[in-house]
C-alpha cells in the first residue's frame, strides 16, 4: 500500500466512529454503580461525583433517601445497556458522548429521562418518588 493510500485509509478509519455518533447511535456501554448506603459510602460517592459521567439521587417527595429503585440505561432505540437496583446513589460511566435513556422505576411509579451524557461530566440528576 502507497504511503498516500495508507494515510486515506487511517483517515477514513477515525471518521467512522464520528459518523456513527452524528447519526445518533449511543457509543460503548455505560456502567452501573449503585451504593450510598452508609454515611461513608455516599460520602465517598458524592465527592467522586465529578468524575462520573452522570450520579443519581434517589430521594422521597419528604426529603428521605430511597433504595430498590429499577434502574435501567438505555439506548434512544430502547436497547437496555445496563441495568440494577438502585440507591439511594448510582454512578454511570460512559466512554464516548452519546445520548442515553435513564429508565427507574419505584412501587408502579416510572420515569424517565433523557440525556447527553459525556466521559467526567460530572452531571447529577435527582429523582423525586412517593414514599409508600
Amino acid at each position: 500500500m502507497t504511503p498516500n493510500k495508507l494515510l486515506a485509509a487511517s483517515l477514513l478509519a477515525l471518521t467512522l466512529p464520528l459518523t456513527a455518533l452524528a447519526q445518533g447511535e449511543t457509543p460503548a456501554s455505560p456502567s452501573l454503580t449503585c451504593g450510598g448506603i452508609g454515611s461513608d459510602e455516599s460520602s465517598r460517592m458524592l465527592s467522586e461525583s465529578k468524575q462520573q459521567s452522570l450520579t443519581i439521587l434517589y430521594v422521597s417527595h419528604d426529603g428521605h433517601y430511597m433504595s430498590d429503585v429499577q434502574t435501567r440505561i438505555e439506548t434512544l432505540k430502547g436497547e437496555a445497556l445496563a441495568e440494577q437496583a438502585c440507591g439511594p446513589i448510582g454512578q454511570v460511566n460512559v466512554t464516548a458522548k452519546g445520548r442515553y435513556k435513564v429508565v427507574a422505576s419505584f412501587a408502579g411509579q416510572k420515569q424517565e429521562k433523557t440525556l447527553s451524557l459525556k466521559p467526567g461530566g460530572g452531571q447529577r440528576l435527582v429523582l423525586r418518588w412517593k414514599a409508600e
